[in-house]
């Protein structure tokens, strides 16, 4: 049996993939050691999440990549 571990890892190493409604708007690489970034569109929101993991929703992209970077900022990422 796979432990969490191992199953979070082989997750990481694929590509990202929108879940289902959201459109790929913008992905890039965040912080000291690169982590992928990507922000989705879905209806009239915009959805930012760092290495696969949800950030939160925002009104706009602009908004949604400095909400991106401050928080890799402040966990020291």
């Amino acid at each position: 049996m796979k432990t969490f571990r191992e199953f979070r890892t082989k997750q990481l190493s694929e590509a990202f993939k929108a879940p289902s409604g959201e459109k790929l708007v913008k992905n890039f690489k965040v912080g000291k050691k690169k982590y992928d970034a990507n922000i989705t569109k879905k209806g009239n929101m915009y959805v930012a999440y760092i290495d696969g993991d949800r950030l939160d929703a925002f009104k706009d992209e602009k908004k949604a990549t400095k909400a991106i970077n401050d928080f890799t900022k402040l966990m020291g990422k």
